[in-house]
Parts: structure tokens; C-alpha cells; sequence
């Protein structure tokens, strides 16, 4: 039996309580928090690309 992997397409959503939630990378790049996920986000050729984040980790100060 084969095993089933979930995998993240689009992300549509922006964490509204985080402040400065939204950092300009470059002048097509934008990177944004979603969900457990920042979303790494190209205007000109809309593709998007999902760095994981763990909220645990960060909020024990690991990352």
C-alpha cells in the first residue's frame, strides 16, 4: 500500500495580528505569515512557495 502526502498549493490569508506582517524581498517578492506557514510570494509570475514554521519552536525561543 502506498502512502498518501498532503502537499500545499495556494494559501489565501494573512495573519492579521502579526505586526509588519508583510516583507517586501525584493522588488517582485513578497513574504507574508499564513496559518503555521510563511508564504514567499512572486507578483510578477504568481507563484507562491511555503517556508514551515512551528509557533512552538518559536515560542520557546528556538528559532
Amino acid at each position: 500500500m502506498s502512502a498518501v502526502v498532503a502537499q500545499t498549493l495556494h494559501v489565501f490569508g494573512l495573519r492579521s495580528h502579526v505586526a509588519n506582517n508583510i516583507f517586501y524581498f525584493d522588488e517582485q517578492i513578497i513574504i507574508f505569515p499564513s496559518g503555521n506557514h510563511c508564504v514567499k510570494y512572486n507578483v510578477d509570475q504568481k507563484w507562491q512557495k511555503f517556508i514551515p514554521g512551528s509557533f512552538w519552536l518559536l515560542y520557546r525561543g528556538q528559532i
